[in-house]
């Protein structure tokens, strides 16, 4: 397989490799450190022209088209398309992909990019800092607004705590909504106490992070992994259990769900 010699300064030697031909493990340049545990597992064989469409539109889409562009912004965008993609197929992308699209995506910007800087070193290793990936954010803010829009009679209630406050219930109205338009499988998403805060005036991160956990212990939502405490870190993925409806609609759905304790017992005595 072929190594490719990388100009620090302005890789000007990096040329696009054929993914249809890379099948082994491709090695960092010595120079960029030997890269982190993958989060997902390595991509199996790249599945040859589809995957190259697939990253040269990406590339396109974070490309630098204007001389006001931040080209150092817009390689952190390409960091985060290529984590999104890579959650969205369940794999890591190798070494020779990740090269392939930057290399699509210096062609592109070239004419607005600052010789003295080194994308190629600021993409990579932004990739592993991502922690909204591209398109997750949007989809976040657009759930805030949605329930900050809901007056109290429109937010669902929470059966196993009646007359619960109107901060749980909105918190638990952007947990029902990021549930609603998760894509993955399982239903679940990420959200952090700082974005939760958001769904009521007032409301701190902190009373939103004890909030989720009121939820999580009453088993309206999931903790599915658990936030870096670190600054900077992943938010925390749950997953929303009961049903999401509004006003009293939610009251009787949710409580068809509850087990009921009293014919528990009953069996339990007998």
């Amino acid at each position: 397989m072929k190594t490719h010699q990388l100009n620090p300064a302005a890789h000007e030697g990096l040329e696009c490799p054929r993914l249809t031909e890379s099948l082994g493990r491709p090695v960092l340049p010595g120079t960029l450190g030997a890269p982190a545990a993958p989060e997902y597992p390595v991509s199996p064989v790249s599945n040859g022209q589809g995957l190259e469409k697939e990253l040269e539109a990406l590339a396109a889409e974070c490309a630098c088209f204007r001389a006001e562009d931040d080209a150092s912004k817009k390689a952190f965008e390409l960091a985060r398309a290529v984590k999104t993609l890579e959650k969205q197929n369940g794999w890591r992308l190798e070494t020779s992909e990740r090269l392939f699209v930057f290399a699509k995506w210096r062609d592109i910007s070239q004419p607005f990019l600052d010789p003295t800087k080194d994308y190629l070193a600021e993409f990579l290793a932004a990739i592993p800092k991502v922690r909204v990936p591209k398109g997750e954010r949007d989809t976040i803010n657009e759930a805030i607004q949605k329930v900050l829009k809901l007056s109290p009679p429109k937010l669902p209630d929470i059966s196993q705590v009646p007359g619960a406050p109107e901060t749980w219930r909105r918190m638990f109205a952007i947990h029902g909504e990021l549930h609603r338009v998760s894509t993955k499988p399982d239903k679940s998403y990420f959200l952090s106490s700082r974005d939760a805060a958001k769904v009521a005036p007032g409301l701190s991160h902190q009373t939103a992070h004890m909030i989720n956990g009121a939820l999580a212990e009453i088993g309206a939502i999931e903790i599915v992994r658990a936030g870096d405490k670190r600054k900077g870190g992943k938010a925390t993925e749950f997953r929303c259990i009961l049903p999401h409806t509004e006003g009293q609609e939610s009251q009787h759905l949710a409580r068809a769900k509850e087990p009921n304790v009293t014919s528990t017992r009953t069996r339990a005595r007998e």
